[in-house]
């Protein structure tokens, strides 16, 4: 006679014990999802309610503001101006960087971004666009700072920017140290949920550079 094997002695009850163990899994699992999800989202609330850009926030400087859009505004530091003109543009709602936003929200900010290089330029100002998107854990609000800077150092900022990013970081980098954003812009450029420091130069492109050590990166980097 042969053997009977393990599979034979699989009876139906062994099926409906089976198919209840995996009922029961993905219950935990989805259960481990949803308690995942309420946490994230109370995370995100707690930032919401202290963070100094939301525009519904009690934290936010409203005295700063200057203009407001349907989705960003522009307002002026509530730290020390780096250079006469120093303002930044920031999205209404929390969104944490260039990369994730939606394609109205960038838009907006591509408009604004504009009008503040005409107004510079017919003051004889050239200015360079700053964003940097670190500690990603802490969901910071995306800020893209716009400085004025005289014609002649604003002409040799994009070889001062270059040499700095390439100079900066880790010696050995997994991701490209210099990303170019002549042809295409940051959210075309870096993977979404990347930390990156980026440039812009007027209404040209401009450089990033995908942040290895965020530890030891500065992030006053290029102010």
């Amino acid at each position: 006679l042969m053997e009977k094997t393990d599979r034979d002695y699989y009876t139906l009850d062994d099926m409906f014990v089976s198919k209840a163990a995996k009922r029961a899994r993905s219950g935990e699992e989805e259960e481990v999802q949803r308690r995942k999800a309420i946490r994230e989202h109370q995370q995100l609330a707690a930032c919401m309610e202290k963070c100094p850009y939301c525009f519904d926030s009690s934290e936010l400087s409203k005295h700063l503001i200057i203009a407001i859009g349907s989705k960003v505004y522009l307002s002026l530091p509530s730290s020390q101006s780096l250079t006469e003109g120093h303002c930044l543009i920031a999205p209404l709602q929390h969104h944490t960087a260039a990369t994730l936003l939606d394609e109205d929200i960038w838009e907006e900010i591509q408009m604004f971004r504009n009008a503040l290089v005409k107004m510079f330029e017919a003051k004889d100002l050239d200015c360079v666009f700053l964003e940097t998107n670190m500690s990603m854990k802490k969901r910071y609000h995306m800020v893209y700072e716009c400085i004025p800077l005289p014609k002649e150092v604003g002409d040799m900022a994009p070889i001062y920017f270059k040499k700095a990013i390439m100079e900066s970081d880790e010696e050995w980098s997994i991701n490209k140290k210099l990303i170019d954003l002549s042809s295409k812009d940051i959210r075309k450029s870096v993977p979404k949920g990347l930390p990156y420091f980026s440039v812009d130069f007027g209404l040209q492109g401009g450089f990033a550079h995908v942040i290895e050590d965020q530890h030891n990166f500065p992030h006053y980097f290029g102010k």
